[in-house]
């Protein structure tokens, strides 16, 4: 690879970073403040419409509505974005994502349930973003790279979330906030981040995929279809058991702490921004060395058990001093696992389909996020200990189907 060639892709790199940065900061601003807006005390919206034992539900219902509108609508944007370009559909995601969250910020101000309902489900149809970004990162990666790159998005992720959370938590501070702010401003930098992808955002598809029938049932058949290719069976099976694990953790963790630590919203707030550095710390520092000595299936032969083990480790703390010590484990598991287990996937793919190959690996994605909250929504409310224990176990399984995955491999 030339010097110029290697100048343009750090370039894309950083261009991809930031867009993510953007995306990731409006969401930071809204993920605290959701589980307050239906809790059971007198911080919450709902507690005079619905009895207690339904709000837990009810706020997976609304967590679930993205993940299933995206399981809908992502794999479609990935499929676009091959043969019309990651530009054009970045750019539309981002119009989508930011009217989503004016529109559930307006369910807020209103206390409509089902207001938030409908803007959190249009952000997860219309306003995915990640899949086309990967798509992105793997245009302009080779198989060696891959992981590393796209332990981008985790740095993005991290760096942008940290960022929103932090400003939440400054603006909450003050007696004019309101929910409905958070939502306003996450949807005002969307609507930035068009210009910025208009004008700094290159394009990065070189070979468009020819035109092919879409359907809103394609994220349906692409899950379908994870399960029933050979050679991707195996390795969807793993990453369907570590998503379906995390995503259970990452919804409900808020309500462990709201009732373990009886944490307010600036404490979960501050929680989540150590989360936030300690994601961009593991993808972007620490994954590069382990990525550029190991194949990515090799890195997930040895993080899975560990990241299994790192949900058993988050019930041993009695206070914040010593969660603030355990959660690095787990979250360094995590930041390696899961761009090494998208690397193998998009390792296993050609150049022409890694749009659609990584908008299966999202309607995936999507499934798992969408079936906790909604389907162990109650479940967490009889027992916040629950997504720990499921999340241990689901990466044992994981960590299994990985070991045959690799002998099929050799």
């Amino acid at each position: 690879m030339t010097t110029t060639n290697t100048r343009s892709n750090r370039n894309t790199l950083f261009r991809v970073f930031f867009t993510l940065f953007i995306d990731f900061f409006g969401f930071g601003l809204i993920a605290p403040v959701l589980p307050f807006v239906f809790s059971m005390d007198e911080t919450g919206l709902f507690q005079d419409s619905f009895p207690p034992e339904t709000l837990t539900f009810l706020y997976g219902i609304v967590i679930g509505g993205y993940s299933l509108g995206a399981l809908f609508g992502s794999p479609i944007l990935g499929m676009v974005s091959d043969w019309k370009g990651r530009r054009k559909i970045l750019m539309f995601a981002n119009l989508m994502s930011g009217s989503a969250y004016l529109l559930a910020g307006f369910g807020i101000y209103w206390v409509s349930f089902w207001f938030i309902f409908a803007g959190r489900l249009m952000s997860g149809v219309l306003g995915t973003t990640l899949n086309t970004v990967q798509a992105a990162l793997a245009d302009v990666s080779d198989d060696k790279n891959k992981a590393k790159n796209f332990g981008l998005t985790g740095v993005a992720f991290g760096l942008g979330f940290v960022s929103g959370v932090g400003c939440m938590v400054l603006l909450s501070s003050f007696e004019w906030f309101s929910y409905e702010l958070a939502f306003v401003l996450g949807g005002l930098l969307n609507f930035c981040n068009i210009f910025y992808i208009k004008f700094f955002f290159p394009e990065t598809l070189q070979t468009k995929a020819p035109v092919r029938k879409i359907s809103w049932l394609t994220g349906i058949r692409n899950a379908q279809k994870a399960f029933i290719y050979p050679s991707f069976r195996l390795i969807f099976m793993v990453i369907f058991m570590l998503t379906i694990a995390l995503a259970f953790f990452s919804q409900f963790f808020q309500f462990y702490l709201i009732e373990v630590f009886e944490y307010n919203v600036q404490q979960v707030g501050l929680i989540f921004m150590y989360i936030g550095v300690l994601i961009a710390v593991s993808q972007g520092v620490l994954l590069r060395p382990i990525a550029n000595r190991l194949l990515p299936v090799n890195i997930l032969k040895w993080s899975i058990p560990f990241f299994g083990l790192s949900f058993l480790l988050i019930l041993l703390p009695k206070s914040t001093m010593m969660l603030y010590m355990v959660l690095p484990i787990m979250i360094f598991f995590q930041g390696i696992t899961f761009p090494s287990s998208l690397a193998v996937v998009s390792n296993l793919a050609d150049d022409a389909i890694q749009g659609e190959v990584i908008g299966i690996n999202q309607a995936i994605q999507s499934l798992c996020n969408a079936l906790p909250a909604i389907l162990f929504g109650a479940a967490v409310g009889i027992n916040v200990r629950f997504p720990m224990w499921f999340g241990a176990g689901c990466c044992l399984v994981a960590w299994v189907i990985l070991l045959r995955f690799m002998k099929t491999k050799k």
